[in-house]
């Protein structure tokens, strides 16, 4: 990611000058050290390896093959940054940095092989032993072990992201920094040959990097079968120039652009600044700085708010955090590139003072690409927090200088490679898919875009039903569940087998319980979606009881007044649990029997208990129940609850004074008894109107039933 605006961010190199001069000979340690000085990586290099192969001096080859292995970290080419380390370590085992750097390549080259993860803790405790803290200290160590400790951790973790290289856009140069625009175009950034300037980037060997625009198709029936067009340069002579521009951002309406561009209005300076274009039509206007980025510092990697309020970037501008010391900041006066915020007013029409994010988010690394989501995340690359190798992806949420601890997006999202530059989108059942950009193992080139979406989440859930005594399965057993995100129920039953599934939603409570005919209600069991990201089954059982139906309806209090069959208001409040009962099990039939007190005549108490027991089943036939399944018995005094109350023979009038009146009450009541479950609902008969013809429901026609007409 060492692009104009990446690792080494924003210091533009001047271009190669191919030809030779003076002493300076292609090959030398003359010519090698200034190409070097002058940010010409690429031909430094070269010009290192021809010493290194050829030189006697061992002081020139020590510095030979360790200034190799900075170019090619330099130039982000990670692999032979790696082989190079390993053998300045290896020939200059007191080369504190080069061990250092040589842990940083085996972390970064992890991805093709898990094992470097653990190669590298070994090479980063080496460099603790070497007591050297003029590069990183033993924090920033730390840090970076911790980061691989992370990546051995999470390597086995499931994620619903599915990522895929866009190799419709990609070549091998440099692709990177996407953003969508409106439905159907992505804009990136490229180095590909055939740019504006035509000419070599001495940092790279590439060209200048340029921004190019592709049309995109999504099939319909999969929205994650996207196609993409063959990439055209935006423009030749506003956007992009004949040094490096790209990295964009757009507004809402996407009519106003902001682009990064490096010494592109004269040629004469050594940074980045931000611009800002204008639609017009369907071109775009000439690009004008914005007024708080100057010569003096680098700006670059805008993006904006949805309201086009606040625009977020990246910048080493004074305020920012210092680099670790390193042989590339000796003095500790080079500071990394920060995230800034900076805010328009209307009413001014004019962009107020940069704020910088804050510690939370900025370290001595370098943080860029910030991408703020339209629900307030922010999503940024990082070198200075733990990673797993290279510069990650991470987000977080807050507003100024007040953010939330950085979280690490983890794989497949962030790799041990540069992975950078996010876009996001976000569905509303919460879905993420978008854009980043990565140089990790697999690719098309040293940089590529990739595309990224989540796979759905699928929870289903399912169970048996079972005679809790017998563990015999219970075929259509009724299932009801309720949802905390919905108002109605999801009813189901059981199959042939007991058993049951349904697919249920994310992020929801559930309540579940079972029901079936001369069974108890199963317990109300509960199952939850909320913790899980990544696809489940869940699963539930029901044990129900078989019916105890002697125990199966108990009613006491329904009690009379004395000589009388009226009821009571609590004896109908005490009916109608009775009726929600015989409704909840709708086979059940009961028998409601009544009694007097032994005082009167006994024959003269049948009549009375049976009119009690008339007025009893009335009440229950009013609530909608059948006839067929309620009997109305009176059984007068022949079943007194208190037996000492009896009142027949010679001696009637003191035997009945024995009994106190509240006594006499608890025999002037209705019991209920179950009688048996064997109630079946009648069919019910539609009486035909002879007025009416009879229509036929069908005709044969060939073999098929053609409809009956409409009534």
């Amino acid at each position: 990611m060492n692009k104009f605006f990446s690792t080494s961010l924003f210091v533009l190199a001047i271009v190669a000058t191919m030809l030779s001069a003076g002493c300076k000979s292609k090959g030398s340690i003359v010519s090698a050290r200034e190409h070097y000085k002058k940010k010409e990586y690429f031909l430094s290099s070269e010009d290192y390896k021809a010493v290194y192969s050829k030189t006697k001096v061992k002081e020139e080859k020590l510095e030979a093959v360790f200034k190799t292995a900075e170019c090619y970290r330099l130039m982000n080419d990670i692999k032979s940054a790696e082989s190079w380390y390993a053998k300045t370590v290896k020939a200059d085992p007191k080369n504190a940095e080069a061990q250092l750097r040589y842990a940083l390549s085996l972390k970064n080259n992890a991805s093709a092989d898990v094992t470097k993860y653990s190669s590298a803790i070994i090479e980063f405790n080496k460099y603790k032993k070497l007591g050297d803290a003029s590069c990183y200290d033993e924090a920033a160590i730390d840090r970076e072990i911790k980061g691989c400790e992370y990546a051995l951790k999470w390597k086995n973790e499931k994620s619903r992201y599915v990522v895929e290289n866009i190799r419709g856009i990609n070549t091998k140069w440099e692709d990177f920094a996407p953003q969508q625009y409106k439905k159907d175009q992505l804009f990136f950034t490229s180095d590909r040959e055939k740019g504006v300037s035509g000419t070599q980037y001495g940092w790279t060997g590439n060209g200048h990097t340029d921004v190019y625009v592709s049309t995109f198709k999504v099939n319909k029936k999969n929205p994650n079968d996207v196609s993409y067009g063959l990439p055209n340069l935006l423009d030749k002579d506003k956007v992009n120039t004949k040094f490096n521009d790209g990295v964009v951002c757009f507004d809402s309406k996407f009519t106003t652009m902001y682009v990064t561009q490096c010494n592109s209005v004269d040629g004469k300076g050594n940074r980045c600044r931000l611009y800002v274009s204008k639609l017009n039509g369907t071109e775009w206007s000439k690009p004008e700085p914005l007024p708080f980025s100057t010569d003096s510092f680098s700006c670059g990697h805008p993006s904006l708010s949805k309201d086009g309020q606040i625009l977020y970037f990246a910048s080493d501008m004074p305020g920012s955090t210092p680099k670790l010391t390193c042989a590339d900041n000796p003095d500790g006066t080079v500071l990394s590139k920060d995230l800034w915020m900076v805010t328009y007013t209307k009413r001014s029409n004019t962009w107020g003072d940069p704020i910088n994010l804050g510690p939370a988010i900025n370290t001595p690394g370098d943080e860029m690409y910030p991408y703020i989501h339209e629900d307030g995340m922010l999503y940024f690359s990082s070198t200075g927090h733990p990673s797993l190798g290279g510069s990650d992806i991470y987000y977080t949420k807050g507003e100024a200088s007040d953010w939330s601890s950085p979280v690490n997006m983890k794989s497949p999202i962030n790799s041990s490679g540069d992975d950078f530059a996010m876009q996001m989108f976000k569905d509303k059942e919460g879905n993420h898919s978008g854009y980043f950009s990565s140089n990790r193992d697999g690719g098309k080139g040293s940089d590529d875009v990739y595309r990224f979406y989540m796979n759905p989440l699928i929870f289903n859930l399912s169970g048996v039903a079972r005679n809790a005594k017998t563990r015999e399965l219970l075929p259509n057993t009724l299932i009801t569940i309720t949802s905390s995100n919905d108002t109605g129920k999801i009813i189901l039953r059981t199959d042939a087998t007991g058993s049951y599934r349904l697919k249920i939603k994310a992020k929801t409570d559930y309540e579940l319980f079972a029901a079936k005919e001369d069974y108890y209600d199963s317990k109300l069991m509960f199952q939850t979606t909320k913790p899980y990201d990544q696809s489940t089954d869940l699963f539930q059982d029901f044990d129900l009881v078989p019916f105890n139906f002697d125990s199966l309806i108990v009613l006491q209090g329904i009690y009379y007044d004395l000589d009388k069959a009226d009821l009571r208001p609590l004896s109908r409040l005490i009916l109608d649990t009775l009726v929600q009962t015989l409704n909840k099990y709708p086979r059940v039939r009961v028998e409601l029997g009544s009694h007097t007190d032994c005082r009167a005549d006994s024959l003269y108490n049948v009549g009375l208990s049976q009119r009690r027991a008339d007025s009893a089943v009335a009440y229950i036939l009013s609530q909608g129940i059948d006839s067929l399944r309620i009997f109305a018995k009176g059984y007068g005094e022949n079943r007194l609850a208190v037996t000492k109350c009896k009142c027949e023979g010679p001696d009637e009038r003191s035997q009945g004074q024995k009994c106190t009146e509240e006594e006499h009450q608890l025999n002037r009541r209705t019991t209920v008894q179950f009688l048996d479950n064997n109630y079946v609902k009648k069919p019910k008969v539609v009486p035909v109107d002879p007025k009416k013809p009879v229509l036929p429901q069908g005709r044969q026609r060939g073999g098929t039933t053609a409809p009956a007409p409409r009534r």
